[in-house]
């Protein structure tokens, strides 16, 4: 960031840009030039968040709530996604933060933030998570943001402690009702999306990224899975599309699956906006599947069914 001797008179000719009022930042290194436009946006917006906060340094104040989450990595659904403000919490009655790049939130409960990431002071993630006012839906999704498979900020514990520690706080009773469908182990948003979608239509939960053992010694994860009837739902972002290695390798995975006797079912975007074929047919898949099974062990196998009304969503907070 800036130095006492670059102001608002002369950070241009300095070769400094404005990054927030009063905060100036030097010229870009020649290694974040060629970023991809979703780097780009986030390298922008962190240099947003660091100025900020230097315009602010030795106060009481925080990051809040969406910010807060995308300084920490979490993905966020598309509709709650900020990158052009920073948001900052603020005891109320101190001073408030007023920027056209800045959105205050004041609080009257004490905090400490004792937690810096990027060198940046936030609070715990589930404080973080019971700040975001969205649906259900949109709570579920952050929340298998905050336990991935891969580096996942908290665990399912520690995320059930943090929650019960945050009884009666703003946001507190939809954070618990969405908590019933957090699951860990995911791998991306789209993923809690399709798994929402199934289970919101009464389907039965499939587990999440499971592993699968095939019957060359292979062992792969996959996005969902109905284990028994070794039906598998999978999300299919065409991130490698034209990547002729990443496609041969996708190719033998799936062959891999289905010669251990495993169906996917490959879900794609569009499919999500239009999610009701999606549903018959992992329904039918199910119901198909099971059949088979009891044919296999000799059960008297009744006539296929609807399975939908099998599942009702249970949103009573327990506490394991």
């Amino acid at each position: 960031m800036t130095s006492d001797s670059v102001t608002w008179r002369n950070y241009a000719r300095l070769g400094y840009t404005r990054a927030t009022r009063g905060v100036y930042v030097p010229p870009e290194p020649e290694d974040t030039t060629e970023l991809d436009p979703r780097e780009a946006r986030r390298h922008r917006f962190l240099t947003l968040v660091h100025a900020v906060m230097t315009a602010y340094r030795g106060r009481d104040i925080a990051l809040f709530g969406v910010t807060a989450l995308q300084v920490m990595g979490v993905a966020l659904p598309e509709s709650l996604e900020d990158w052009e403000h920073c948001h900052v919490l603020v005891p109320r009655g101190s001073y408030r933060p007023k920027r056209r790049d800045v959105v205050s939130h004041w609080t009257t409960t004490p905090f400490h933030s004792g937690i810096i990431v990027d060198g940046l002071p936030v609070l715990h993630p589930v404080d973080h998570w019971l700040q975001i006012r969205g649906s259900d839906d949109d709570l579920v999704e952050i929340g298998d943001g905050l336990v991935r498979r891969r580096h996942p900020l908290i665990s399912m514990n520690g995320f059930r402690r943090r929650l019960n520690a945050l009884a009666g706080a703003p946001g507190a009773q939809a954070a618990r009702r969405a908590f019933q469908l957090v699951r860990p182990g995911t791998d991306s948003l789209y993923e809690t999306r399709t798994r929402l979608l199934l289970v919101r239509a009464g389907l039965p939960t499939p587990s999440v990224n499971p592993l699968v053992h095939t019957r060359n010694g292979t062992t792969y994860h996959v996005d969902m899975a109905y284990e028994r009837e070794k039906l598998a739902v999978e999300y299919d972002g065409a991130y490698h599309v034209g990547e002729t290695r990443q496609m041969n390798i996708d190719a033998q995975r799936r062959l891999d699956l289905q010669d251990a006797g495993w169906l996917i079912i490959t879900v794609t975007a569009p499919m999500l906006h239009d999610p009701e074929p999606l549903i018959r047919s992992v329904e039918e898949a199910l119901i198909l599947r099971r059949a088979a099974l009891g044919r296999h062990h000799g059960d008297e196998t009744p006539a296929p069914r609807p399975m939908r009304e099998a599942m009702v969503p249970n949103f009573g907070f327990r506490d394991a």
